[in-house]
């Protein structure tokens, strides 16, 4: 009893602790494991996709510039190509490219093209049937994208000609990874959320992935951060496995507005792999999707510029890594009276912001903040734009401070105080990060309001732009 006694004051040291000086964080005492970091992935044995960032490449349209340019893709970054194949491509070509890849530490995935938007189950099948009559070519730690875009939306013909697949390709003896793209075009949201946990109940290896292509239906932010986070809660293993942009405002043949940098970090902030839409080689209409010049499959376009630095190529040296567009994007409050919420009363940059309500007194202090790994190697600085609102007594006046925990220890580092105003031009906040030893162990990021002396009645406080140079 004493030692449980001791545990349970130890707990509750813990959770004090957390609160005056961040965010919560549940620990098991037993290991000292965050339970927040253990995935539903991890439960269900399902493969995680995590650490991809892929291109996809048109191998069946250009074989040799598709093949040689491999080595550049390699070289810019990437660490997975989704290989573009059809059934009337060799099978023992196929092989030597995802040998190549293989060579240069790229994950190959390759994909059938031919039933693209098709919704007939034999279509499906002569896909299934081709995969199984070249297993032979496919090595088993090769990911296989079993038809790309095939399938009704919203359909349980979808989910049971899937299960058939999966049904056929592992009784042929064929244990790789399976991708399943949704129906729809590859945009289908309800197929993977209705019916992607019976597929993937069905496979007796529980190995499969599922993958969303997002183009002109995931023109919102957050149907992008919704539909992605209730995978993970859920546990369906997703990726993105094709994705557009904001070109021409939308204005283009796919009618696609993505914001595609919101669409990289959220993957990257929930631990989804995403593989943009494409090298190059697309025709007229779809030409602006290029990521590099079709002149020498190597010269980055605007697109290319973009997934690549993960960062708008006309925004300078800084990256957005929360922009709070439609959600919270997993921010949490301490010592508020409500929120956090995604508003769009007011917003630095785009149309929404991360406001929280607090009771205003003298030394209280409040937390907006993210307990998630971030690798901030080679950044310089740190940048978060706060304001309060006009409303409640703030007394002497409102403070905050940017701040970073790092490493094991949580060891914490800020950029000093700040006295913040109710201006709606925001209050920038900066954190520099020359001379911080383990940066690419980030626990914790966040931003600590405090309150002023003699500071009365409800306010809310509010954060938007957070970037990092």
């Amino acid at each position: 009893m004493k030692k449980l006694k001791l545990l349970n004051i130890l707990l509750l040291s813990l959770i004090f602790i957390s609160f005056i000086s961040g965010c919560t964080k549940t620990t098991d005492i037993s290991n000292n494991t965050l339970l927040e970091d253990i995935k539903l992935e991890d439960i269900n044995k399902a493969p995680s996709t995590y650490d991809i960032k892929g291109v996809n490449n048109p191998h069946i349209w250009f074989d040799s510039q598709a093949y040689s340019a491999l080595d550049t893709i390699k070289s810019y970054g990437f660490n997975t190509v989704r290989i573009v194949w059809q059934t009337n491509g060799s099978a023992s070509r196929l092989k030597q490219i995802i040998d190549r890849c293989k060579s240069l530490g790229l994950k190959p995935i390759p994909e059938l093209h031919d039933v693209t938007g098709s919704t007939s189950t034999s279509d499906l099948d002569r896909m299934v049937s081709w995969w199984i009559n070249n297993k032979s070519y496919i090595a088993s730690d090769v990911w296989i994208n079993i038809a790309n875009e095939w399938g009704p939306r919203n359909s349980t013909v979808w989910r049971d000609a899937y299960k058939n697949a999966v049904s056929r390709m592992r009784n042929a003896g064929i244990n790789n990874v399976l991708v399943i793209d949704s129906g729809g075009w590859g945009q289908d949201d309800q197929d993977i959320l209705k019916y992607a946990l019976d597929v993937l109940n069905s496979d007796p290896l529980k190995n499969t992935v599922f993958s969303i292509h997002m183009y002109g239906e995931w023109n919102d932010n957050s149907k992008i951060y919704n539909f992605l986070s209730t995978c993970k809660n859920l546990g369906i293993p997703i990726i993105v496995g094709e994705f557009g942009y904001n070109y021409n405002n939308g204005n283009n043949n796919l009618g696609c507005k993505v914001d595609a940098l919101y669409l990289m970090q959220t993957c990257r902030n929930l631990g989804i792999g995403f593989i943009a839409w494409s090298w190059t080689g697309n025709n007229s209409e779809n030409a602006w999707l290029d990521m590099t010049s079709p002149s020498d499959w190597r010269t980055l376009t605007y697109w290319g510029k973009m997934v690549v630095y993960e960062k708008d190529p006309n925004a300078g040296n800084s990256s957005v890594l929360y922009n709070f567009e439609g959600s919270t994007q997993n921010w949490a409050g301490t010592n508020v009276a409500g929120g956090p919420w995604s508003v769009n009363e007011w917003a630095y940059n785009g149309s929404y912001s991360l406001k929280a309500d607090v009771d205003l007194g003298t030394g209280k202090q409040f937390y907006l903040c993210i307990i998630s790994n971030h690798n901030f190697s080679g950044k310089t600085k740190l940048k978060a734009v706060v304001r309060h609102a006009a409303w409640g007594n703030q007394g002497t006046g409102m403070q905050a401070k940017l701040y970073i925990k790092v490493g094991s220890d949580w060891k914490w580092y800020d950029g000093g105080t700040v006295n913040i105003n109710s201006n709606t031009s925001g209050n920038v906040l900066t954190l520099n990060l020359s001379g911080i030893s383990g940066l690419n162990d980030v626990r914790e990021l966040g931003v600590q309001f405090l309150s002023g002396s003699g500071s009365s009645g409800r306010s809310a406080i509010y954060l938007d732009y957070v970037t990092i140079e």
